[in-house]
């Protein structure tokens, strides 16, 4: 068994993913693997790929099915094909750095329970989605914590941060779950890996529930990059997020939804694809296996507001706050319809997405000036000049923070 299983996911972004296998494929770590599960409509792309260019061993490659399968679907074949003790996924248009398993490994001694590990991540847009002007980010801490379980519980089941949306954080997409917890998953959980549509929130839902122990990491090991094709390009777009959601529907296996019945927030309202999403995920996985997220309707209805005030024009916000209002209105007969409060007057931030420095932990690059950088992993490499080197992370003795 190898100690490190990376999975990457790919449909029609064949140029993208190939450039995600290179920068992989250039880490000297051996004790690792990678899985590339091809779901695209032609299969002749990546398979000349393997075949021509890539002499790499630690790399197997997943040929589409006889049908096109949906996201969670494709994501569900991936994990009986590893053979890695910790197991990762990643986006085709992103990157990771192969060398978090040397920390891992560190953690692991010290906890020998641990199951989940989470760090913090990059955001980069490729060249291509920069429709607007664009900041990429990157946190700039290095410290370990162990989250209080009750305090991720309370954001994660009842959104009690009151934020946009959930951190969430301890999941397998950009994190990293021991195959013994994913195992634990399918038995408990409906006898799949994956269950929701919303598949990266489905599986932070099980992992925050079930993991015997916990660590995150501040210091970022991989880069949320979003390309044009991307679905957080539709954050850019009104008319890409239409796009993109009328794909994933079209994409949906039979007898998948993505909300429930009685949480009528659906993702095709304009501009709420994303919140909605993790919304309705949070609600059915709660209602399905019986975990108490008391407050949630409350606590969204104010996450609701701030989805609202990030909006970039008045058009955008009207837009947001009239779908929220028809959500909330059907909404258990409309309990929570006075806690969505929306200020009747908005004006939108001129500094959105302009300003760049440091703020809250963060540094913010305007990716304007991002000229000779391109991939994912030429941010990483960019960005690596101000973070804490990997090899003093795991030579420390450093004392976990609760």
């Amino acid at each position: 068994m190898v100690y490190f299983t990376i999975c990457i996911p790919t449909r029609n972004r064949q140029r993208y993913c190939i450039e995600a296998i290179k920068a992989i494929a250039a880490s000297d770590e051996t004790d690792l693997e990678v899985i590339v599960a091809d779901n695209s409509d032609d299969a002749t792309i990546l398979a000349d790929f393997f075949r021509t260019e890539l002499d790499d061993s630690r790399f197997r490659l997943l040929p589409p099915a006889d049908t096109v399968l949906s996201m969670v679907d494709n994501w569900e074949r991936i994990i009986p094909e590893t053979k890695g003790r910790w197991i990762s996924i990643i986006g085709d248009d992103d990157h990771i750095d192969p060398s978090v398993l040397q920390l891992i490994r560190r953690y692991e001694r010290e906890q020998p329970d641990l199951e989940a590990f989470a760090w913090a991540r990059m955001n980069y847009n490729w060249p291509d989605n920069r429709v607007i002007s664009t900041l990429a980010a990157v946190p700039v801490g290095h410290s370990t914590h162990i989250p209080d379980r009750k305090i991720l519980h309370n954001e994660l089941y009842r959104w009690s941060k009151r934020e946009k949306r959930p951190a969430g954080g301890f999941g397998i997409y950009h994190g990293a779950v021991r195959r013994s917890l994913m195992e634990r998953i399918k038995r408990k959980f409906s006898d799949r890996y994956f269950e929701h549509p919303t598949v990266d929130f489905d599986n932070i839902c099980k992992v925050v529930k079930e993991a015997k122990s916990m660590i995150f990491c501040q210091r970022p090991f991989s880069v949320l990059g979003a390309c044009a094709a991307s679905n957080s390009a539709s954050a850019q777009s009104f008319e890409a997020m239409r796009k993109l959601v009328v794909d994933f529907y079209n994409e949906l296996g039979n007898g998948q939804q993505i909300q429930e019945d009685d949480f009528p927030f659906s993702p095709k309202l304009p501009g709420l694809a994303i919140i909605s999403s993790i919304a309705a995920t949070t609600w059915w996985f709660c209602r399905k296996y019986g975990v108490d997220n008391s407050g949630f309707q409350e606590n969204f209805a104010h996450s609701a507001v701030q989805e609202c005030l990030v909006s970039r024009t008045v058009e955008e916000y009207q837009i947001k706050v009239e779908g929220f209002r028809r959500g909330f209105d059907a909404f258990e007969d409309g309990a929570w319809s006075s806690h969505f409060n929306p200020p009747e007057v908005f004006t939108p931030s001129n500094a959105q997405n302009v300003l760049c420095g440091v703020h809250r932990n963060y540094m913010y690059i305007r990716e304007s000036g991002l000229e000779k950088v391109i991939t994912p992993a030429d941010f990483y490499r960019f960005a690596e000049a101000f973070l804490m080197p990997v090899r003093h992370l795991v030579s420390a003795r450093e004392v976990f923070a609760a």
